[in-house]
């Protein structure tokens, strides 16, 4: 277990760091508001704890049973629903600014691969003369049809695990050795895992909450008090952008009534101290009126 730490968890969150350090660098350039240019942060502990339960949690989803090169409809029905229930069983045991954690960092390595695609799309299209040696039907060995398929190769191959998203980070030496790599790994996924659709979409966490009520359900729904603890080392206290957000009050939202552009500044794993010293804070505030303005999604979930 340490040895999987220092080698693989460890340089994956410090390049993730990193990655959203600029973002939020970005984002606070951008602002009107601020003059500030850039952000240097150490990270704390509170954050690295933050963190590392989010990467853990993504290594867990994706050992979970899924998806492989077995197309029967038999296999991929059983394979669905194991890891739909897996799913489902990590968000009705943690908090929802935790699975914000973990939907930051898978939507973080999805988009490593988006790009990656963009990279390799042409190597692997079938029209590639490298394939002419071959008949078809079927698709070319080798090939795949990234074109019509993009976002099913794009969530197969995501949860592939931090083995393969380390070797793509660290390990690649060029685009003659990327092809390959991808090549013997590039896979599909059926399962949206994603905030438009799936376990984390409007209308399954409509359904989910109509068909079985949690107790986080039901403190959203008294709006009970749920103020800012401070950055103490209790593992499921909120952090101060999860309470800015929804007012003070208990909220049991996350994934699709949540901004993109909020994940990718890393909202949920910065301590207090670190957004009002960065100017994380101003763009939180932005970033959120702009989607929502004076509207509060608990008060209708299709507000």
């Amino acid at each position: 277990m340490a040895a999987f730490y220092f080698h693989t968890v460890k340089p994956i969150a410090e390049h993730y760091a990193r990655w959203s350090r600029d973002n939020l660098a970005t984002f606070v350039a951008e602002d009107s508001h601020s003059r500030q240019k850039g952000v240097i942060h150490i990270l704390t502990d509170m954050e690295t704890m933050r963190f590392t339960r989010a990467i853990y949690r993504f290594q867990v989803l994706c050992q979970a049973p899924g998806i492989n090169r077995d197309t029967r409809i038999r296999s991929i029905s059983r394979s669905m629903r194991s890891r739909e229930g897996t799913v489902l069983a990590i968000i009705d045991v943690i908090e929802p600014w935790e699975i914000e954690e973990l939907f930051s960092f898978y939507q973080f390595a999805r988009e490593v691969y988006d790009n990656i695609f963009s990279k390799i799309r042409w190597d692997l299209h079938s029209d590639n003369p490298k394939f002419d040696d071959q008949r078809r039907p079927p698709t070319p060995d080798g090939a795949f049809d990234l074109d019509n398929s993009w976002d099913n190769y794009l969530e197969g191959t995501t949860l592939h695990g931090l083995s393969l998203l380390h070797t793509v980070l660290f390990k690649i030496k060029d685009h003659e050795h990327l092809v390959p790599t991808m090549q013997k790994y590039i896979n599909s996924s059926y399962i949206p895992f994603n905030a438009m659709e799936g376990t984390l979409g409007e209308s399954e966490q409509y359904w989910r909450r109509t068909d079985r009520p949690s107790e986080r359900d039901q403190r959203q729904e008294e709006r009970a008090a749920f103020p800012f603890r401070g950055d103490i080392d209790e593992p499921d206290a909120p952090p101060l952008a999860w309470t800015i957000i929804w007012y003070d009050t208990y909220s049991s939202l996350y994934g699709y009534y949540i901004p993109d552009e909020m994940r990718r500044c890393w909202y949920v794993f910065w301590d207090a101290a670190t957004l009002e010293d960065n100017g994380g804070k101003r763009v939180l505030h932005k970033q959120w009126e702009e989607l929502y303005d004076d509207c509060d999604p608990r008060y209708d979930l299709f507000c």
